[in-house]
């Protein structure tokens, strides 16, 4: 592994790896929304490793390793008591997977703890037009079992995996000026879920109560 430890100028992000202290340029945001918290990092392989200070600290404390095709292969996080880099459960695999009519679509690895059990279970996806996307794995299968769409415009929906290649709306709302959630009336739309753009259609809507909340500012479902 190849790390620049001359010290660029801009945000500096310090890795420590086996003992030692690094410092990379961070130039990505992790979840595109200004902050710069990701430096990448080449392989000797052909990979590379994403360093990313989830915590606003200035250390990277988790990493997320690519290989040469930009596959993600892994994922490991930082443990400051002991100084090693502990690698996530099943992390070896390619990423949380969501089903879509096309089958499944890889969304990249869990980077957010939504329930606070030390597991991340939540990816985030920003596309190219605002919208925000968080896919949560409930039982730990790598199989996103909720998702929530943030719209550019505020419009927030809710919705359940229930069967195959089918999505169950259970809650609607919006962001209000000041950026809470406001719950709209309750409904429910057996939706398909968008392969190539990732967008939500083909609802049928359907009288339904709301199954589960969510703060669309943290992400946490309760």
């Amino acid at each position: 592994m190849y790390i620049d430890n001359s010290g660029a100028d801009g945000h500096e992000l310090k890795i420590e790896v086996d003992g030692h202290e690094y410092t990379e340029e961070a130039t990505e945001s992790l979840h595109h929304d200004g902050t710069m918290d990701t430096a990448d990092v080449d392989g000797d392989d052909g990979g590379h490793t994403a360093y990313t200070d989830t915590d606003h600290d200035g250390t990277a404390d988790l990493a997320t390793r690519y290989d040469a095709e930009g596959h993600v292969v892994g994922e490991s996080h930082y443990d400051a008591a002991t100084g090693q880099w502990n690698q996530s459960a099943g992390s070896a695999s390619s990423g949380m997977t969501v089903d879509t009519a096309q089958g499944e679509q890889n969304v990249g690895p869990a980077t957010a703890d939504t329930d606070g059990d030390g597991t991340n279970d939540t990816a985030v996806v920003t596309d190219a037009e605002g919208n925000t996307f968080l896919y949560t794995d409930t039982n730990g299968d790598g199989k996103a079992d909720y998702a929530m769409e943030i719209a550019a415009n505020g419009q927030v929906t809710i919705s359940e995996h229930t069967g195959d290649h089918q999505w169950t709306q259970i809650e609607h709302g919006h962001l209000d000026g000041s950026g809470n959630y406001q719950k709209d009336s309750d409904a429910s739309s057996l939706l398909q879920f968008g392969a190539d753009d990732q967008s939500w259609g083909g609802a049928e809507q359907a009288n339904g109560e709301g199954l589960v909340r969510t703060d669309p500012a943290t992400g946490e479902w309760t």
